[in-house]
C-alpha cells in the first residue's frame, strides 16, 4: 500500500516519538513537545496509533512462550511494562482530546441552538397606513405610517430593527430574554415595558410609559472586555413617563415632555410638542403620497405645538402659515416647508 510523502512524515515522526516516549515518565521534558506534536494534527494521532497498534503485536502470552531465553524473556516483559505505560499515557492523551474536543463543539453547538431564530418578521406599513400584530410572546407591536421594521427572535434574546419610522411596544416580560430594539442611533434593551421609538434622520426619540428602559447611543457601544463601562456616563436609563432623544452625535439627552404624546398615532392623531420644521416635516410625509421636506438655518427654526388628526394633514398644511412663521410651497413633487425670515432674506 502505498502513503503519501506527508503520511510519511508523519509515521516517521511517530516512530521517532515512540522510541523516545517509551522510557519517559509524566514528568519528562520532552513530554509537551510530544503532546504539543500529537494535537497539531489528526495525522500525527493516526500515525501514532497505527505504531502502537503495531507494539501490541508483540505483547501477547504467544510470543513470549517462544523466546529462546530467560534473559529474552526478561527483556521482553520490560518492554511490555514501558509499552503498557505508553498506551496509558496516549490513552489518557487522547481522552483530553476527545472530551476537550466534545466540551467546545457542545458549547459551540448550544451557542448556535441558542441563536437560531425561532420567529422571524418584516413588517412594514405604506403611507397612511399603521399596523397592529401581537407576537408570539404576547408582545403587542404597533407600526406607524410609513415605517419599516423587522423582528427576530430566538431563544436568548428578542430583537427588532427600526429600519425606519416609529413603532410602539408593549412588551411581555420574560428576565431570560431581553428584548432589543436597534434605531440606528441607539439601541434600546427592556425586559418588559411600554415604550415608544421614533427615528427621524438626524435622532431618535425613545418615550417610556411605563416600565424601565436602558438606551445605549449606538456610537458609544464597544466590544472591550478590558472596559466595559467605558461609556456609562452616556447611557441612560428611563423610566415611567420619561422622554430622551439621541442625536447623530451620540449625544443623549433628557426631554421634558410627557411620553403619553408618542402613543398617539396609535388612535390616529399627530402630536407635536414644541416640533421643529424637519421633525413636522418628517412626521407629515407618513401620512401624504407627496413628501414633505423642510429648509432652514438653525438659527431661524420654528417650534410649533399642536394636536391634529392624521385624516386632516392636508388641512393642517394649508393652515401652517397662519398659525405658526413659516411659508408652504409645492415645487415639483415635494412640499417645501420654510420659514418666513428665510424668505424675506433671499427677497433681498
Amino acid at each position: 500500500m502505498s502513503h503519501s510523502p506527508a503520511q510519511r512524515n508523519a509515521r516517521q515522526a511517530a516512530i521517532k516519538w515512540f522510541v523516545i516516549m517509551q522510557d519517559a515518565d509524566t514528568e519528562h521534558p520532552e513530554r509537551s513537545r510530544f503532546e504539543e506534536w500529537l494535537l497539531s494534527h489528526p495525522a500525527h494521532q493516526r500515525a501514532y496509533q497505527e505504531v502502537c497498534a503495531l507494539w501490541e503485536d508483540l505483547d501477547s502470552s504467544d510470543r513470549l512462550l517462544h523466546l529462546e531465553s530467560a534473559m529474552q524473556q526478561k527483556i521482553f516483559i520490560e518492554k511490555t511494562d514501558r509499552s503498557k505505560k505508553i498506551r496509558t499515557a496516549i490513552t489518557r492523551t487522547l481522552s483530553v482530546m476527545f472530551f476537550a474536543a466534545l466540551g467546545i463543539g457542545g458549547y459551540y453547538g448550544y451557542e448556535s441552538w441558542q441563536n437560531q431564530p425561532t420567529m422571524h418578521m418584516a413588517a412594514s406599513t405604506a403611507i397612511g397606513q399603521i399596523r397592529s400584530q401581537v407576537l408570539e410572546d404576547g408582545t403587542k407591536l404597533m407600526v406607524n405610517a410609513n415605517s419599516d421594521i423587522e423582528v427576530t427572535y430566538t431563544r436568548k434574546e428578542r430583537r427588532v430593527i427600526l429600519k425606519r419610522g416609529e413603532a410602539s411596544f408593549d412588551i411581555a416580560k420574560n428576565p431570560d430574554r431581553p428584548f432589543v430594539v436597534d434605531s440606528g442611533l441607539a439601541r434600546i434593551t427592556v425586559l418588559g415595558t411600554r415604550f415608544a421609538v421614533n427615528r427621524f434622520s438626524s435622532k431618535v426619540r425613545i418615550s417610556v410609559d411605563h416600565g424601565v428602559v436602558r438606551i445605549e447611543p449606538q456610537q458609544y457601544l464597544t466590544t472591550e472586555k478590558t472596559a466595559p463601562n467605558r461609556y456609562a456616563e452616556h447611557v441612560l436609563t428611563l423610566r415611567d413617563n420619561e422622554v430622551a432623544e439621541i442625536n447623530l452625535n451620540g449625544e443623549a439627552k433628557r426631554l421634558q415632555r410627557s411620553a403619553e404624546d408618542a402613543f398617539s398615532f396609535e388612535y390616529g392623531t399627530i402630536t407635536f410638542d414644541q416640533a421643529g420644521l424637519e421633525e413636522i416635516a418628517e412626521t407629515l410625509s407618513r401620512y401624504r403620497t407627496l413628501p414633505v421636506s423642510a429648509e432652514f438655518a438653525a438659527q431661524q427654526d420654528v417650534s410649533i405645538t399642536a394636536v391634529i388628526q392624521s385624516k386632516y394633514v392636508e388641512r393642517f398644511i394649508k393652515e401652517l402659515p397662519v398659525i405658526a412663521p413659516v411659508k408652504v410651497t409645492t415645487e415639483g413633487d415635494m412640499t417645501l416647508l420654510t420659514p418666513k425670515k428665510t424668505q424675506a432674506s433671499r427677497k433681498q
